[in-house]
């Protein structure tokens, strides 16, 4: 393969973005993430989880480059796979906080706080009626976390994780989307990316649905069919 002007300065200019970014992920982030968490039961889990999400800052603006010199090998279907990965890191990360968090089920948490604080009586009402089983819906909320990261992570029924994620995301941002601006807007900005991965399969890029759902969509039973629109 022949090595262009335009393709040299390409992966000189990758290569010097990505150890400036890998140094600053270095120097910034990780005294942060080396930190024990004494109340978890796997203390360095976010440590463990880090490459996930360094590896979606860097990926980024190594995929931005490499298209100028290479426009017919990154196609932009690509550019969902940064976004899958960091997606997968916050919910992986944070339904194996929940799941392994031996206090997480101890309160009603935020159930809790929404019952007597909400300024919304429709919103009270709900939080209210959850109190009673708020152990359900707590370990509910974890494992559904937990199955929409892994699905993500290994692009398996990608489809189906992001419907579970928009999901999430639209309980979070109306049941507690009154706590902080920010609250809302995460989560309505998670929302809508959750859309846009179930929109374009990114599963089908890096994925287990790259294999899968091609044999799905073309099987003749009606009921595998069915199974290859969640890939």
């Amino acid at each position: 393969m022949e090595l262009t002007t335009k393709k040299w300065l390409s992966i000189i200019v990758v290569l010097l973005v990505d150890i400036v970014l890998t140094a600053m992920i270095f120097l910034a982030l990780v005294p942060q993430w080396a930190v024990p968490d004494a109340d978890l039961m796997i203390p360095n889990l976010t440590l463990y989880m880090s490459p996930l999400i360094a590896l979606a800052i860097i990926l980024v603006p190594t995929l931005v480059i490499l298209r100028f010199g290479w426009p017919d090998r990154i196609k932009l279907e690509m550019f969902l796979f940064p976004l899958r990965i960091g997606l997968a890191f916050e919910f992986l990360h944070g339904g194996l906080e929940k799941l392994i968090d031996t206090t997480y089920l101890a309160t009603p948490g935020l159930i809790g706080v929404g019952a007597a604080a909400a300024p919304s009586p429709w919103i009270r009402d709900i939080m209210t009626a959850m109190l009673p089983n708020y152990g359900a819906f707590l370990l509910l909320i974890a494992v559904g976390e937990f199955l929409v990261g892994l699905s993500l992570l290994l692009g398996g029924f990608t489809r189906l994780g992001a419907i579970g994620g928009v999901l999430l995301q639209w309980t979070f941002l109306f049941l507690l989307g009154w706590l902080s601006v920010s609250t809302f807007g995460i989560n309505f900005i998670g929302a809508v990316a959750f859309l846009v991965l179930g929109m374009y399969r990114s599963g089908r890029f890096l994925g287990v649905d790259q294999i899968i759902g091609p044999r799905l969509d073309g099987s003749e039973n009606r009921l595998l069919k069915s199974f290859g629109l969640l890939t």
